[in-house]
């Protein structure tokens, strides 16, 4: 007799359990929200309907030049590497399957949105670097361990999409954050002191609100459990592990200092599982936002900030 098939890991039920969890009346009333454009709103809100036909979802992608370039620019990249160049949104949305497709849409849009936001904390150039490299490295690491690299990709980048706007609403509040983080030995993480004086976090808070723009149930629990390093380990479904180079993604560091030892904790992890190659994923990293940066700098080169870690750490425990 066959062995029982596993049921399919239900990502509905956890990011509606896990939206659920978060204490609603807490959060600001008076959250001024990044808007997403038109078009994408259009395009999430019609690809829920299955039947709607791919060619009615690419005339609303056609409506917006700018979100038509970008997704043909992304669909003819080397991530998707065709014989030969997909030059319509029909056959962009066929090549690569339309939930990437949405995902990368809302990605997009989200960095439409967040450069409108005038911030008051936060380099918004640095800041995009920032998730752009977030991104690359959850890629990265989900390419070699063989997850899923389109949802590690579009859970680095939009993971701390809110950041921009809480730091506006909370301007005071985070920049006492900011003066402690950055001073040696006295670090805490970001989602900690967040719970500590808001009663949430910004993932718990990005979910809630991700959730209201109908963001898919796998992405939002990425969002969610992105500071949750230990429960992507210790969850038993391999299905919910698929977060896990998202959660490694938030050790990278970044303008907020959100885990001031966070990349001491990334070496750490990566020494204890041989797949990683850390060296080999930071090298790979650098150079692909190198190419996609922006003619930005980068804040961070992550090959040079691992050996300066590394001889940091070793010193330590000689």
């Amino acid at each position: 007799m066959a062995a029982p098939t596993a049921a399919p890991f239900d990502w509905k039920n956890l990011s509606q359990r896990s939206v659920a969890s978060v204490k609603a009346d807490l959060l600001p009333k008076s959250i001024e929200l990044p808007a997403l454009p038109h078009a994408v709103t259009e395009f999430v809100q019609a690809s829920a309907n299955p039947d709607q036909s791919i060619a009615d979802l690419a005339k609303i992608i056609e409506k917006d030049s700018a979100l038509t370039v970008e997704l043909l620019r992304h669909v003819n990249s080397a991530m998707y590497a065709s014989s030969s160049p997909i030059r319509s949104v029909k056959g962009a949305i066929n090549q690569i399957g339309l939930r990437i497709a949405k995902m990368h849409l809302m990605a997009v849009g989200m960095k439409a949105a967040n450069r409108a936001l005038k911030t008051k904390l936060i380099n918004q150039r640095n800041f995009w670097n920032e998730s752009l490299q977030k991104a690359l490295f959850a890629k990265e690491i989900a390419t070699r361990m063989h997850l899923d690299p389109g949802l590690a990709f579009l859970g680095g980048l939009l993971q701390d999409f809110l950041l921009p706007v809480l730091t506006n609403t909370f301007d005071k509040q985070y920049l006492e954050y900011m003066d402690t983080s950055s001073t040696p030995g006295q670090g805490r993480n970001l989602v900690d002191w967040e719970r500590e004086v808001f009663g949430w976090d910004h993932a718990s808070a990005g979910a809630y609100y991700a959730a209201q723009w109908k963001f898919p149930d796998d992405l939002l629990c990425a969002i969610f459990f992105h500071h949750s390093l230990e429960s992507t380990l210790q969850e038993p479904n391999a299905e919910f592990f698929k977060l896990f180079p998202v959660a490694l993604a938030s050790l990278l560091p970044d303008q907020l200092h959100q885990s001031p030892r966070g990349f001491q904790t990334l070496i750490k992890v990566a020494r204890q599982c041989r797949a990683i190659e850390l060296e080999s994923v930071c090298r790979a990293v650098d150079e692909e936002q190198m190419k996609l940066a922006e003619g930005y700098e980068i804040p961070n080169h992550l090959t040079q900030l691992l050996l300066q870690t590394q001889r940091t750490m070793d010193q330590s425990d000689t």
